[in-house]
């Protein structure tokens, strides 16, 4: 039967937010459209979900099972849009997330939850007429990329504009002419109210454009001819709780579902698309811009407690002195939050780890508290070692609360000075606040997160203070991760292209740091050289799994041992693991079973992809 055809019919297919791979089957016996909202029982109660498919006939293998009726449906229209629920069930076979969990995001909860009001839903508009496209631009002044993206959107009938940070986002609606602007909505970062309104605007045709961070690309428009991905190879646009999708991925996908023109862009291509398109770049710092420096040189500043210490060299220094002198601000980025970046036992050497990803933790002496870097999680500091009960632990490797006093001192009387180490300190009011007193200069320390006060302030000096730190990930993607960011630091935001950027290291303007005076076309020629070698993406897919238990670990893995694969298993204590393979069927057939909805009491294995 035809998605949107009305009719009177038996059985159909309803996927309800949640973890399970598969859609529930339902009988039916009022009239309903593919796309509308179901209200079906499930276990002792009854859940809301999307009618997906209505079926003619039996459909296989339900015989066997007693199928509960549907008890009733919310919308005489569809609510999502067709090519919008294929994007869903695309997107959870190639994420091994399944369409539940995607619907989940994608969707305002308030349509979603049980007693959920009645919304008004006009027809949806016909298929759409075009043909796809792809294209891409790579330039490191987001003016000339912004000014192109205004061109595209004059003449589209339905656009969506994706930028990997809200506040870029914002800054590109503003810029947009008013015509254009009018009938486009800026997609809320959060949900709630305004959320679903935005959410209803689209659906309902009432804007034919789309500007926001990395949801947008879920908006329900009725007609899209663009998609614009800002910044494609930012990690932003990967999610970092389930489900871990990509919504540059999806961008991609929802381009070819609406027969739309794509356009990727950024200043620095991501191995997929340099791979399959090889696109050019011949913008290269200056030579007095980019300086490197040996870290070994400079004189190290201890910290009270922490073994190690804080390297300054003169370079360092000297060009801080220059910025605050032409009355520029001046930013000192480490990636080492707290004042230690991981407490340790003295007597067996073992970290303090996370109780959730089992990350060391780092100190927070502001706060008298430990933190996990990777997941944020927030505990005490233990009295006694958890691994062999000693009695002495001790901070290790200097981190931004160590540093901070430091650049305190140095801004001295009459310029101010910030410590930037978390979300609440890049909000819009901190934002704001750090503009009005930085109009003089001052200096700034802070994680990879402060570079967007670039675009707020004059940023005339930039150090790198520890940048072979950056690389300890073990993530097989660190050295492109560390590359774009000091890339970015060269250009982006006022007075880019009159920056000195520093780095401080132990092999100064060696190994991948060369590339940062050839550009990224030498860089990536190396990186992919090796990954092909290794297997890694983008030449196969590379799949995280976190089991939910020791023996599902050992499930998992002799099922993807009798398939040929052979996972990466750190060892006893870890539930995860990971495995590499050149396509996911492999693994779709190995992990459905344990995201059906029988398992529900048993835990659900926690599965992230990475593609480039």
């Amino acid at each position: 039967m035809g998605h949107g055809a009305l009719r009177t019919v038996s059985l159909c297919e309803v996927v309800v937010p949640g973890p399970w791979w598969h859609g529930l089957t339902y009988s039916l016996d009022v009239p309903a459209v593919v796309g509308a909202r179901a209200i079906v029982p499930l276990g002792a109660g009854e859940r809301i979900g999307i009618l997906s498919r209505i079926f003619d006939d039996d459909p296989p293998g339900e015989s066997a099972y007693v199928i509960k009726p549907v008890k009733s449906v919310a919308d005489s229209l569809p609510l999502l849009p067709t090519r919008l629920l294929e994007l869903f069930e695309w997107g959870g076979k190639v994420f091994l997330c399944g369409t539940g969990e995607i619907l989940r995001t994608a969707v305002p909860s308030s349509l979603l939850v049980a007693g959920a009001d009645a919304v008004a839903l006009t027809p949806l508009r016909g298929d759409p007429g075009g043909e796809y496209r792809e294209e891409c631009i790579y330039t490191c002044s987001h003016i000339d990329r912004w000014s192109r993206y205004r061109e595209r959107l004059e003449g589209s009938r339905g656009f969506i504009a994706l930028f990997p940070e809200q506040s870029l986002a914002a800054e590109f609606w503003s810029s947009l002419p008013e015509e254009i602007r009018r009938e486009t909505v800026l997609w809320p970062p959060l949900g709630g109210k305004r959320l679903l309104a935005a959410w209803l605007a689209a659906r309902n045709g009432e804007v034919r454009g789309v500007v926001g961070g990395p949801g947008a690309v879920f908006a329900p428009l009725q007609r899209v001819d663009t998609i614009i991905v800002d910044e494609e190879s930012s990690g932003a646009y990967r999610a970092y709780k389930r489900p871990f999708v990509n919504s540059r991925t999806l961008a991609g996908r929802r381009a070819r579902l609406e027969s739309a023109s794509l356009l990727l862009a950024g200043r620095v291509p991501s191995s997929r698309v340099f791979l399959r398109g090889s696109p050019r770049s011949n913008e290269r710092p200056g030579g007095a811009r980019l300086r490197f420096v040996d870290i070994r040189e400079g004189f190290s500043a201890s910290s009270l407690g922490v073994e190690g210490a804080t390297p300054l060299t003169k370079a360092l220094l000297s060009g801080t002195e220059e910025c605050l002198a032409s009355g520029r601000t001046a930013l000192w980025l480490l990636d080492r939050k707290g004042y230690a970046g991981e407490v340790a036992c003295e007597e067996c050497g073992n970290a303090v780890r996370c109780d959730i990803c089992e990350s060391a933790m780092a100190w927070e002496d502001r706060n008298a508290r430990l933190r996990c870097p990777a997941c944020g999680a927030v505990k005490s500091l233990p009295d006694q070692c958890p691994v062999c009960r000693g009695l002495l632990l001790v901070g290790k490797r200097p981190g931004l609360e160590a540093l901070f006093p430091v650049a305190a001192s140095m801004a001295g009387e009459g310029r101010h000075s910030f410590l930037v180490d978390d979300a609440r300190s890049t909000g819009k009011r901190a934002l704001g606040e750090m503009r009005e007193r930085l109009v003089a200069g001052g200096i700034v320390v802070g994680t990879r997160r402060a570079l967007s006060l670039c675009d707020q302030v004059r940023a005339g000096f930039i150090a790198w203070i520890d940048v072979d730190a950056e690389l300890r990930s073990v993530a097989y993607q660190a050295r492109f991760t560390v590359f774009s960011m000091v890339w970015e630091s060269l250009w982006r935001g006022k007075d880019g292209e009159e920056r000195v950027v520093l780095l401080q290291s132990r092999r100064p303007g060696a190994g991948w740091q060369r590339a940062l005076k050839l550009g990224w076309g030498a860089f990536w020629r190396q990186e992919l050289n090796e990954r092909k070698e290794l297997g890694l993406p983008p030449f196969a897919y590379l799949i995280e799994v976190k089991a939910a238990g020791m023996a599902q670990k050992a499930s998992m893995i002799a099922g993807f041992q009798e398939r040929g694969l052979f996972p990466m298993d750190p060892g006893v204590g870890s539930t995860a693991f990971w495995v590499a393979s050149g396509s996911l069927s492999p693994a779709r057939e190995v992990l459905a079973p344990y995201f059906s909805i029988k398992c529900s009491g048993r835990g659900f294995p926690e599965v992230s992809v990475w593609i480039d």
